[in-house]
């Protein structure tokens, strides 16, 4: 059906109205009180009043019927119709000049089936009833009256539009033959009917569809008797209202909420998330070595979970398991940590001849630092031949000069943290040995366990040549034979401070106990 476009008196509000009405309305008053017009349209057009009987029950320029109702008399819808505006937020107590609600206050606004529409100002703030798009029909409940916007007291503006303008409800001689009313009552102030129109409300066969539920619709159809009849069920609906939203747990921790759109259909779940237990105060235990065992419980997609405290570093040499593998300093690293581990060596120089001739012996020297957080006491370390560790036999073994059968060397004085020592080893082959002989050797403590950094062991290649042996098994510096220095330090001496040796008789008693624990050692 088109629509008509007017604009109302009161506050300039736009009215959009069916053409081509199906037949002429009639209504009754629009509310529940039994009370007369105290100010009617004025028909003169300017210069004075004039109202419908061609007297003076008006007010210059009034484009409505005024009935003095008390605060709160309910509103009635005069005829069916369909909601088409409504207001709401105005204060009950306006006053003159007040421009709320386009100077009509709280209204509504009712379109009807011949395109005559009805606007009801000055209503009571928070009574309105109905919504626009709902069909009302003849008596139904709008709301209760009040003194909204431009008003100086509480009355209701009663407001009749045709065709786009604004017209006197009631017939005259000085509005026209034809008046709206089912009854208009007797002049001056008439008391129009309570009575709703018993002819038709609408065209037989003729159809209204409504909105309802949740993006549903609903409609109804004209009977043979010119009456609306009963609006059929909610079809179409959606599953939700717009702008909804639902919550639910998620694992044992954690929420999800998903929200309605306006095609009234739920939208998908947000992720499983939520807050830390006991506000991130809760202890646990991870299940990992080290500093990465104490945890704290989180909530992880919305789950319980043990969540570290400390996150795995590089390997330090510092007695701590700082990459959390389950084992302290493993990989021999260089770089110290704080506080120092308890023991802990460097290789600061090594030297041994490069070549020996099969079947002779010869002396290297080694020197290491203590960069432990302890002194070194004699005894305490031993230079050990890691072939030995495989069970095998050393093919440097000097079975007459090591103490034990993979001990090379075991120290022989204190050293204290940051002190350096030399640590001579003899060294022999067999006299089948030819070509290169290879060694690597570990410093370990009397337990028989390898010290783990920052540098503990070195390695050692000898050129073996069948032949005349060489005086003492060692060349000098510079020659074919020579002395090799591996860690910077000078052929064939000592970078120790050389310190006064331990008697030879101090070795008697250890060395056979080294010897029954040599197989027994634990390893890296």
């Amino acid at each position: 059906m088109k629509r008509a476009v007017m604009v109302v008196g009161i506050g300039a509000l736009a009215v959009l109205l069916p053409s081509s009405p199906a037949y002429a309305a009639k209504f009754r008053r629009p509310f529940s009180a039994s009370i007369g017009v105290n100010y009617g349209y004025d028909n003169n057009g300017g210069g004075g009043c004039t109202d419908f009987a061609c007297g003076g029950v008006c007010y210059d320029g009034h484009s409505g019927t005024d009935f003095p109702l008390s605060m709160g008399t309910s509103v009635l819808a005069p005829a069916g119709g369909r909601v088409s505006a409504t207001n709401e937020g105005c204060s009950d107590w306006g006053g003159l000049g007040s421009t709320c609600g386009g100077r009509c206050g709280n209204y509504v606004r009712i379109d009807h089936q011949d395109g005559t529409s009805t606007l009801f100002c000055h209503m009571q703030n928070g009574s309105i009833a109905v919504s626009t798009g709902e069909w009302v029909s003849c008596g139904q409940f709008l709301g209760r009256s009040a003194s909204s916007g431009n008003s100086s007291g509480p009355h209701l503006h009663f407001g009749l539009y045709v065709g786009g303008s604004s017209r006197d409800p009631f017939s005259g001689s000085c509005s026209q033959s034809t008046g709206y009313w089912v009854g208009q009552g007797s002049y001056p102030h008439n008391v129009p009917s309570a009575s709703c129109e018993t002819s038709c409300e609408c065209s037989p066969g003729q159809t209204q569809t409504s909105a309802c539920g949740d993006c549903g619709t609903r409609s109804r159809t004209c009977n043979s008797s010119c009456s609306w009849g009963s609006w059929g069920s909610c079809q179409g609906q959606g599953e939700c209202a717009p702008g909804s939203v639902e919550e639910r747990a998620c694992c044992d921790c954690g929420t999800q909420t998903r929200t309605c759109s306006n095609a009234c259909a739920w939208e998908s779940f947000s992720a499983c998330a939520g807050p830390d237990p006991a506000g991130g105060t809760e202890a646990c235990d991870t299940g990992e070595p080290g500093p990465c065992a104490p945890g704290i419980v989180r909530c992880v997609d919305g789950c319980r979970a043990c969540g570290r405290i400390y996150e795995p570093q590089p390997e330090m040499c510092d007695d701590i398991d700082n990459d959390c593998s389950g084992e302290t300093d493993d990989g021999e690293p260089s770089e110290m940590g704080d506080p120092l581990p308890e023991m802990a060596a460097r290789l600061v120089d090594v030297g041994y001849p490069g070549s020996m001739v099969s079947g002779t012996g010869s002396t290297g020297w080694v020197v290491f630092r203590n960069e432990g957080s302890r002194t070194w006491a004699p005894g305490e370390l031993w230079l050990e031949a890691t072939s030995t560790w495989q069970d095998e036999a050393s093919e440097l073994h000097d079975v007459e000069a090591w103490p034990a059968y993979g001990v090379a060397a075991v120290l022989d004085r204190e050293v204290p943290s940051g002190g350096d020592v030399m640590m001579k080893f003899p060294m022999k082959t067999s006299a089948e040995a030819e070509g290169v002989v290879r060694e690597t050797f570990h410093l370990v403590d009397r337990e028989g366990t390898a010290l783990k950094c920052p540098a503990v062991r070195f390695d050692v290649a000898v050129m073996t040549r069948r032949g005349s042996s060489v005086e003492d098994g060692a060349v000098a510096a510079g020659e074919s034979d020579g002395v090799v220095s591996e860690a910077g330090g000078d052929a064939g001496c000592s970078a120790s401070g050389r310190g006064a040796g331990v008697p030879g008789w101090f070795w008697l008693v250890p060395l056979g106990w080294i010897w029954r624990r040599r197989m027994r050692r634990a390893r890296p």
